[in-house]
């Protein structure tokens, strides 16, 4: 997680050497969320590695309940499926769960919410984006959910701007940015501000 939030490919390549070095009897499953790990770093214009990216879909489909294990992976990996796809199973994770009182599911549902504003804003739909920010407001505020509420405020004021273009919401996206960085998450920060600039 440390070496995919700064974005450190090198770091994610030898993990991946030290696992295959591993005696480890579930190594191959470590191995290949590591692989989508990395895999989730590539630049659109990267060739993506398919088999990779369909062994993890597989994974997530082979979990036969909707539950947190099936939810968290599906969560990390959301960018391996079109948009459709990733509603479709959103949807069902905030009607089974959004009435949850148990901290890491309420926790893993921000984070898909973020995830799944970040990629309709990257496709330019935001027909699903009042539905999401408005099912995420109704989880509690924690101190462990900042990072995910303030994520999610990022894209709310993002979307804001995109129909009105009044400053006041790009410069909430600004100071979102600022405060990212100053976090020392100046690698995600970076990604964050060049997010910004490719959707104004």
């Amino acid at each position: 997680m440390d070496a995919y939030y700064h974005s450190d490919k090198i770091l994610l390549e030898k993990i991946i050497q030290d696992l295959e070095k591993s005696s480890s009897t579930d190594k191959t499953d470590d191995i290949i969320i590591v692989k989508g790990w990395l895999e989730s770093l590539k630049e659109d214009e990267e060739e993506p590695d398919i088999e990779v990216r369909n062994a993890l879909k597989d994974r997530v489909f082979n979990i036969p309940d909707l539950n947190k294990e099936k939810l968290t992976l599906f969560c990390n990996f959301m960018d391996f499926y079109d948009l459709d796809s990733n509603v479709m199973i959103a949807r069902k994770a905030i009607i089974k769960f959004i009435s949850s009182n148990e901290t890491e599911i309420q926790e893993v549902l921000l984070a898909m919410l973020a995830n799944l504003l970040c990629l309709s804003i990257k496709e330019d739909n935001y027909n699903y984006v009042e539905y999401l920010v408005t099912s995420s407001e109704k989880l509690p505020l924690k101190p462990q959910f900042f990072f995910y509420k303030d994520m999610i405020c990022f894209y709310k004021y993002l979307s804001s701007y995109h129909f009105n273009h009044n400053k006041d919401d790009l410069n909430t996206c600004l100071t979102i940015i600022s405060n990212v960085k100053l976090a020392e998450m100046s690698e995600y920060g970076s990604e964050l501000e060049k997010f910004l600039n490719n959707h104004i």
